[in-house]
């Protein structure tokens, strides 16, 4: 899969070298079961026309950039990580359009035809609650109207789980309370995240959630091995302390990836245990 960032010095570039494709559109932080929809339709209507399947995305969030940085955003996951996750389903290309006021500034027409239709996008895919140009002017039901009907488009809308929408909003809420079993059914996978191994403790990398304090059962991958152990949180001072001190000496300080399986005690237990 080839990662194309996206900015106006490159915009150009970009457009002469693309190629027919059907253009899946959104944020998809976390790439979660709704983004998989998004995704999963628009790689059935790109192999119907032959087409390669693209997505594309934009970074910063449009939060934090149109409230120059008063607001800040909880990421799910960085950059790094939403490219792994969107190879294995598939995309050709990843597009990562620099979010900037001046985007942001773009009439609903516009953005249609300098990100999609000098992309050669044939078909676009994106859900329900999406929108782009000037104040979010532009949804997906009047793309085609914007394509000068040249685009076809399909809606995804809500995809559902316990009767409640999945959002990333939602998964957010979840990591935060320590809920990450019931992260696999949101994401359709277990939450994973990067570390960095410090003075004996693991930390998060950039633009990964730390769960709520607690212990947990988890997936260690270092150095090509899995371990299956716990470790405990310790999220006001941003630490995560191995139950096992033994395993530190067993991990690759460079490539950590954690794996999260379900939280068994609260903080209070861990310290109760401890003393």
């Amino acid at each position: 899969m080839e990662i194309i960032h996206i900015d106006d010095n490159n915009l150009a570039e970009w457009q002469e070298n693309s190629r027919k494709n059907v253009m899946a559109l959104g944020f998809f932080d976390g790439v979660h079961k709704g983004h998989q929809q998004v995704i999963g339709t628009a790689a059935e209507e790109a192999e119907k026309a032959g087409a390669a399947l693209d997505v594309m995305s934009f970074f910063p969030h449009p939060k934090t950039v149109l409230s120059n940085g008063w607001v800040r955003v909880d990421y799910l996951m960085p950059l790094e990580e939403k490219a792994r996750v969107l190879e294995s389903l598939g995309v050709d290309r990843f597009y990562i359009v620099r979010f900037t006021k001046k985007f942001a500034s773009l009439s609903p027409e516009v953005y249609v035809k300098e990100y999609l239709s000098e992309f050669d996008t044939i078909h676009a895919v994106a859900g329900y609650d999406f929108s782009y140009g000037f104040k979010g002017q532009g949804t997906i039901d009047r793309l085609y109207r914007d394509s000068d009907q040249q685009i076809g488009v399909s809606k995804i809308e809500k995809v559902e789980h316990a009767g409640e929408k999945i959002s990333s909003t939602r998964i957010r809420a979840a990591i935060l309370e320590g809920r990450v079993a019931e992260l696999r059914q949101m994401l359709g996978r277990r939450y994973r995240t990067c570390a960095e191994l410090s003075d004996g403790y693991l930390s998060l990398k950039e633009y990964y959630l730390l769960p709520q304090d607690g212990i947990y059962d988890v997936i260690i991958e270092a150095r090509g091995s899995q371990h299956l152990t716990q470790i405990y949180v310790d999220r006001e001072h941003k630490k995560i302390i191995f139950t096992k001190k033994c395993l530190m000496d067993q991990i690759n300080q460079h490539e950590i990836a954690i794996t999260w399986d379900r939280r068994i005690a609260s903080y209070s237990f861990y310290h109760m245990v401890a003393q």
